[in-house]
């Protein structure tokens, strides 16, 4: 696996002229993450493998539009609402908001859970509520079982919102 962390890899020049790379929930959840958790070959050159540790104590700063894979090593729940320290005197941290949401096809059956995560800037204590987000699809236990996969993956979408004056 690969980490890499820059959310900055142009791949605007992989798609045609005039054309966004913008999936919908379902399709984020059934074309791309349930086809690397069972090895199915896909185009993948928009995602990037990330482990979740990383990719939760970095801030995001630098980046823009993000898609990811994220490596599920370890229970990152824990890790969510940590301050972290960045360089100089720069502090913030990633905090689940809102009830986790079901994301179903069109059937009404539970494909992944949705979790949304917003960047706060300073401490836990004197935060500030930024424009950054990441939307987390986790598939559930069963399907990791059902299909006999040892490695976890979760699909992560990053993105800023218009308003973003933080940073």
């Amino acid at each position: 696996m690969e980490d890499q962390v820059d959310g900055n890899e142009d791949y605007g020049d992989k798609l045609p002229v005039g054309f966004r790379f913008l999936p919908t929930d379902v399709e984020l959840v059934t074309h791309y993450l349930i086809n690397k958790v069972i090895y199915n070959p896909f185009s993948s050159f928009i995602f990037q493998e990330i482990n979740a540790t990383e990719l939760y104590t970095k801030s995001p700063k630098n980046f823009r539009e993000w898609f990811f894979f994220i490596y599920m090593d370890m229970n990152i729940d824990n890790m969510h609402n940590k301050a972290i320290e960045k360089g100089g005197d720069e502090l913030g941290f990633w905090q689940s908001i809102g009830d986790r949401k079901c994301v179903k096809d069109t059937n009404g059956n539970i494909l992944a859970t949705k979790i949304t995560f917003i960047y706060f800037s300073g401490s836990p204590s004197h935060r500030k509520k930024t424009h950054w987000r990441i939307d987390e699809f986790r598939l559930p236990i069963q399907f990791y079982t059902l299909h006999n996969s040892k490695e976890k993956w979760a699909a992560g979408r990053l993105a800023r919102g218009r308003d973003y004056t933080s940073f």
